[in-house]
C-alpha cells in the first residue's frame, strides 16, 4: 500500500477531516512537513478540501530565512496560499522564563490558529511518537504520557502518525521532492535528539530493529485503555473532590479523578506526571487540613475540610490601615469598605477612637471573644468556624492599642462592652455596593 493510500486509510479511521474543511499545513520544510504537502495535495480533490500552509521562521539559525523561502516557492509551485511570520524566539523563551524549544512551539501553535482554518495539519510521524513515549517515560510521566501523540487533538490533526521516518524520507527522494535539513536535528544536544540520534539507533542495533512499530503499537493499546479508565473516572467526577467519596475508588480511578480535576481548575490540557500524583495521593492519605503539596506552573494541592482544592498559590494578605469614626476606609486588597459609626446596638464600646487600625491577621493573635471565657487564638477562632486558609486573610480586624475589638462580620472582643462609653457599630461592605 502506498503511504498516500495509508495517509487516506488514517484519516478515515481517525475522521480528521471532513468535506469542505480549510485545512492548514505546519510548514518546516523538513522532509515530513514537506511530504505532508504533498500527500494532501494528492489527496485534496478526493477529500473535498482546501489547503494552505504556514511557516514559522524561528530566527534561531544561519538557514532559518533560506527554509522559509524554500517553504514560499513550495507553495507558489502547488499554487495554494502561504504564511508566514518571524519570530525571536531565543529573546521571548527568556522573556518568559521559556526553554526555546517550548516557546517556539507555543509560538507556532498560537500563529497557526489566528489563521482560522477547520483543521491544522502537523507532520508528527512514528518515529516522533517512539520518542515523546521514551522521553516522557524518563521523565516520569502518567499512563496518558506513555500512550504517544494522538492522532486529533481539538482541531489539531496528525495524518501520517501512522508512517516512519524512513516511508516519509523514502517517499520524498523516490518522487524528487526537495525539502531542508535542520542541521541542529544532527547535534546530539537537546534531549530529544539523544533519544532521536543515539537511544532508538541503539535499542534497534542491539535489541529490536522493528521498535518503533513495536513502541507505538503498544502505546495505542495503552491509549484503549487509558481511554476506558479516563470514562470511567468520569463517573465519579462532579467538579469537586470530597475525601470520603473519593476513598473507596480504586487508585487507577483516583489517579484519573485527580488529573481531570487539576486540568478543569489550572485550565490547560497538560497531564500531571506521576511524581505530582504520588503527592497528592499521599496528602489525602495523611494530611489535615491546612496541609498542602506544590503542583507545576504556580498551583498548589491543600485539603480543607474533607476536600481537596486545588488553585493557584495563596500569597497571604497583609494590609493595614488607620480607621477614623465617620470616614469610609476602602481595602483594595479584599474589595471591602469599612465605615465605623456611633450607634446605639452596635455592640462595641470605645473610650476614645486614637489609634485605630483595620488590618489582617498576624501569627499570634488572640482575643476574648463575646459569649466565650478566657481568651482564644484567632488561628483556632476560625478552625472552629471552619473558615479556609485561604479565606482568613480576607476578614479583617478592628485593632486598638494592639488589642482586637472586632474581628469584623463575626464575633467582638468582650473587652469593649463597657456601656459607660460611646457605643459603635461596624458596617463592612463590598466596595461596588458602597459607591
Amino acid at each position: 500500500m502506498s503511504i498516500i493510500n495509508i495517509a487516506e486509510q488514517t484519516i478515515k479511521e481517525y475522521d480528521l477531516i471532513s468535506p469542505r474543511d480549510r485545512v492548514l499545513v505546519g510548514l518546516s520544510g523538513g522532509a515530513d512537513s514537506v511530504a505532508l504537502l504533498h500527500i494532501l495535495y494528492e489527496l485534496s480533490e478526493r477529500l473535498g478540501i482546501t489547503l494552505a500552509a504556514a511557516h514559522v521562521n524561528h530566527s534561531l539559525r544561519p538557514t532559518a530565512d533560506r527554509d522559509m523561502e524554500f517553504c514560499r516557492k513550495l507553495c507558489e509551485e502547488l499554487q495554494i496560499e502561504f504564511y508566514s511570520m518571524t519570530a525571536d524566539i531565543k529573546s521571548g523563551a527568556a522573556n518568559a522564563s521559556m526553554s526555546e524549544e517550548l516557546y517556539a512551539r507555543q509560538v507556532r501553535y498560537d500563529f497557526f490558529s489566528s489563521l482560522s482554518y477547520d483543521k491544522i495539519a502537523t507532520a508528527h510521524n512514528k518515529n516522533d511518537a517512539a520518542e515523546t513515549i521514551l522521553f516522557n517515560f524518563m521523565r516520569g510521566a502518567s499512563i496518558r504520557g506513555l500512550s504517544g501523540i494522538p492522532y486529533k487533538r481539538g482541531n489539531i490533526i496528525r495524518p501520517i502518525l501512522n508512517l516512519t521516518k524512513k516511508q516519509i524520507t523514502d517517499f520524498c527522494n523516490n518522487n524528487g521532492y526537495e525539502y531542508m535539513t535542520d542541521e541542529t536535528n544532527l547535534e546530539a544536544v537537546y534531549t530529544r535528539n539523544k533519544i532521536r540520534l543515539g537511544l532508538i539507533p541503539n535499542i534497534e542495533t542491539e535489541y529490536n530493529p522493528n521498535f518503533v512499530n513495536v513502541v507505538t503499537e503498544n502505546a495505542a493499546l495503552i491509549s484503549e485503555d487509558s481511554d476506558y479508565l479516563d470514562n470511567a473516572a468520569k463517573k465519579y467526577y462532579h467538579g469537586r473532590i470530597i475525601l470520603s467519596e473519593l476513598s473507596c475508588l480504586e487508585n487507577p480511578i483516583k489517579r484519573r479523578i485527580l488529573q481531570q480535576h487539576y486540568k478543569k481548575t489550572a485550565g490547560t490540557h497538560n497531564n500531571l506526571s506521576a511524581k505530582y500524583i504520588n503527592n497528592i495521593l499521599m496528602l489525602i492519605n495523611h494530611g489535615t487540613t491546612g496541609q498542602k503539596t506544590e503542583l507545576p506552573g504556580g498551583f498548589e494541592a491543600r485539603i480543607q475540610y474533607g476536600e481537596l482544592i486545588i488553585s493557584p498559590k495563596q500569597t497571604p494578605l497583609s494590609y493595614e490601615y488607620k480607621i477614623y469614626p465617620g470616614t469610609l476606609l476602602k481595602i483594595p486588597e479584599i474589595g471591602k469598605n469599612v465605615l465605623i459609626t456611633p450607634s446605639e446596638g452596635g455592640g462595641i464600646f470605645l473610650d476614645n477612637t486614637e489609634g485605630l487600625v483595620v488590618r489582617s491577621k498576624k501569627t499570634g493573635d488572640v482575643f476574648y471573644p463575646v459569649g466565650m471565657t478566657g481568651k482564644k487564638k484567632l488561628s483556632d477562632y476560625f478552625t472552629d468556624k471552619k473558615i479556609a486558609l485561604s479565606e482568613r486573610g480576607k476578614i479583617p480586624l478592628l485593632v486598638q492599642d494592639g488589642r482586637i475589638v472586632s474581628v469584623i462580620g463575626m464575633r467582638n472582643d468582650r473587652r469593649f462592652t463597657n456601656e459607660k462609653y460611646i457605643e459603635y457599630k461596624i458596617v463592612l461592605k463590598e466596595i461596588n455596593d458602597a459607591e
